[in-house]
């Protein structure tokens, strides 16, 4: 009996291997199936240690978190994703996105909203603005004169005080956001703080090594310029809360200079706006016109401008490129924001939710708006954090460089879009530059882009980068770029370009759709909707090149990946590549016949002596569920002939020849999970 039990299990699993692995239980770890392929486990993905000192070192600039995901590869998208699901949580609270964003970059601030300070006990009832005023002037030590007090009492008259109470307490948070800033700069001669104001980011967009950044950069007291402007931007939040619950005046109109610049309030009518040194400004309707900074800093002795724009279809547009705008914090606090109207924002550079030593917001509530800013602009943060938080409406962003969720060293960029068909841009029609990659394309790094400064191959003062985050909730969207792009990370950057609901369309050309270079981490998430990812010409679609890490996951729907090398789970030169879609008949159009991709790994051959030998190069390709077809180009361009390593539920694999440790698994497979890789979707309320 006991022999006959023996054939019959042992025609059990023979059947089943025959099989293939085409009824997986639901608790199957692909991840693991994958990997069984190459004799690997999950603990064997990971960078050694060797590995991250031999190429990363130490560095004061690297962001805490960077490390850890390399040591942990298989947990990165989870760990990305949590951080994503806090940011759509909080979407609506100015404080919180700031206090995260800190908190990213490595410093914990005002982790206890409770013990945060209340100006509440400050305002005077019968004049909260006049006295808020009168502060400012003793606070620069020029007391206010008297005369000067009863004209300034007299004009405040036709401003009401339920509307006085809100903006006194920005002041005040204004105040203290000054002093902590100047704290926060004081191991810096002032007037080497006002020669960097002039070009804030020489380190990034100059020629050669600008020693003067760098100092400022190696010495700022960060955590201290982050935990004020998390407080002053508490305080915004609660003003916007109840701006709309305030009767402003029709005929409103008010003007007074301030050592810390003008304050304004304006009417309905259409407006235009000219002034600059803005302290506070406030427009009660109307189509207006902003040619003036618009809550930007506009000089170092203008730590904070906020503008606030109640109603209309606004034009905001800065034609002076060197002039900070629509939101630009540099050296300071700057935030403008826009309650209503179809909008349209235009300005070249420096702009748009951009932080540079300081914290830079653009948030517009409602409306189908328009945002051109070429470069360094629409969520950029360099030593700094930058946001731009769209919540309502279709709209249009375009860029060539450095935008869209930018981040440099130091810096944080956020590019938050919450509702809406959009289409994001990173102009790649007129070339302009060369790029190493190509000459016939721009270097775009926007849409999720995290950057460095390399300086091995120069004069040696390297810098790891920032983190760069597109994040946009729902709507059927469109993205473009050239070369680095959507979810794209470079010189220990990382780049997450997140996208919910929707049927989107990916385009770009080179290390695009989370696939990073030169040791960064790239991650491409995209949740629902039947998606179309085309990238032209080599590194995409879940791709690590030179001890990176890239990512893309798909959770849903019946997608199109037109693919070029070294892309879908591609790992090249120690680098590791992932790619998850989990649900759907999806379609794979190679542009190359037996390119490095579905799972599969390239890499030089090392001489011993070199740290790099033996070193870690992996590509992971799963598909999960759905009819899937493989095919690659013919001689005509068309995706015509079937693939020959992959296919509906098969497993394959590659070992390199030549180079050891360089390995390349997949799977396709109806059925299992994949943990890790593929993060847990929170439950909706309600």
């Amino acid at each position: 009996m006991k022999k006959k039990c023996r054939w019959i299990s042992i025609i059990v699993s023979i059947s089943i291997l025959l099989s293939g692995i085409s009824s997986v239980n639901a608790e199957t770890d692909l991840v693991s199936v994958a990997l069984e392929e190459i004799s690997f486990t999950k603990e064997m993905c990971t960078v050694s240690e060797n590995a991250i000192d031999k190429t990363y070192g130490d560095d004061y600039f690297r962001l805490p978190f960077f490390n850890d995901q390399l040591r942990n590869p298989l947990e990165t998208p989870s760990f990305f994703k949590n951080s994503v699901d806090f940011i759509i949580k909080n979407k609506n609270s100015l404080r919180n996105l700031n206090w995260f964003s800190s908190y990213r970059l490595g410093y914990m601030v005002a982790a206890y909203p409770q013990y945060e300070p209340d100006y509440t006990h400050r305002i005077i009832d019968s004049a909260p603005l006049l006295y808020a005023i009168a502060d400012i002037y003793t606070l620069h030590q020029e007391p206010l004169p008297s005369y000067m007090f009863e004209a300034l009492k007299e004009d405040l008259l036709s401003v009401p005080l339920d509307l006085q109470i809100e903006l006194a307490k920005v002041l005040y948070a204004s105040m203290e956001f000054e002093l902590a800033r100047d704290k926060a700069f004081s191991s810096t001669e002032k007037i080497k703080l006002v020669e960097a104001f002039r070009n804030p980011t020489a380190i990034l967009t100059s020629d050669g090594f600008d020693d003067n950044t760098f100092s400022i950069a190696s010495t700022v007291n960060y955590g201290q310029l982050y935990f004020a402007s998390v407080i002053l931007n508490k305080y915004l939040d609660q003003c916007m809360k109840n701006l709309h619950k305030i009767s402003v005046p029709n005929d409103l109109n008010f003007s007074f200079d301030t050592p810390m610049g003008k304050i304004i309030f304006r009417d309905s009518k259409d407006n235009i706006f000219t002034q600059r040194n803005i302290l506070l400004s406030l427009d009660a309707g109307g189509n207006d016109r902003y040619i003036n900074s618009a809550g930007g800093n506009d000089s170092y002795f203008n730590p904070v401008s906020i503008c606030i724009d109640m109603e209309g279809n606004d034009i905001y547009v800065s034609e002076d490129s060197n002039v900070f705008s629509q939101g630009a914090g540099v050296f300071g606090f700057g935030a403008l924001i826009d309650f209503q109207g179809d909008d349209t924002y235009n300005n070249s550079q420096y702009g748009q939710g951009f932080g540079c030593f300081g914290i830079g917001i653009l948030q517009d509530y409602q409306g189908d708006d328009t945002y051109n800013c070429d470069f360094l602009g629409q969520g950029a943060g360099v030593f700094g954090i930058g946001i731009l938080n769209d919540i309502e409406g279709s709209d249009r962003y375009a860029a060539f460089s450095f935008g869209q969720g930018f981040g440099y060293v130091k810096g944080l960029g956020l590019l938050l879009d919450c509702a809406g068909d959009d289409v994001y841009v990173a102009n790649d029609e007129d070339v302009s530059g060369s790029n190493p990659q190509s000459t016939d394309h721009n270097t775009s790094f926007c849409q999720g882009a995290g950057f460095g400064r390399r300086a091995d191959l120069a004069e040696g003062n390297s810098m790891s980068g920032g983190i760069g985050l597109l994040i946009d909730i729902e709507g059927n969207d469109k993205y473009s770029c050239g070369v680095f792009g959507q979810g794209t990370g470079y010189w220990a950057g990382t780049g997450i370009l997140y996208d919910g609901k929707g049927s989107d369309s990916y385009k770009g050309v080179w290390y695009v759709q989370g696939a990073a270079a030169h040791f960064g981490i790239a991650l491409l998430m995209d949740v629902e909707g039947d998606d179309t990812y085309d990238a032209l010409m080599n590194m995409a679609q879940g791709a690590g090149h030179d001890v990176s890490l890239g990512y893309l996951i798909d959770f849903s729907g019946d997608d199109i990946y037109t693919s070029p090398n070294l892309a879908l789970g591609g790992g090249n030169a120690n680098g590791l590549g992932f790619f998850v879609d989990a649900n759907g008949s999806d379609k794979y159009q190679l542009r190359r016949k037996n390119a490095t991709n579905l799972g599969k790994a390239s890499c030089v051959a090392y001489p011993e002596t070199s740290w790099r030998y033996g070193k870690l190069t992996l590509g992971v390709f799963i598909d999960r569920n759905g009819n899937d077809t493989y095919m690659t180009a013919d001689e005509n361009g068309e995706f015509t002939i079937p693939d020959e390593r992959s296919g509906n539920d098969k497993t394959w694999s590659f070992i390199h020849d030549k180079v050891q440790n360089a390995f390349g698994c997949a799977v396709d497979s109806n059925g299992g999970s994949i943990h890790g890789l593929l993060p847990v979707i929170p439950k909706t309320e309600g």
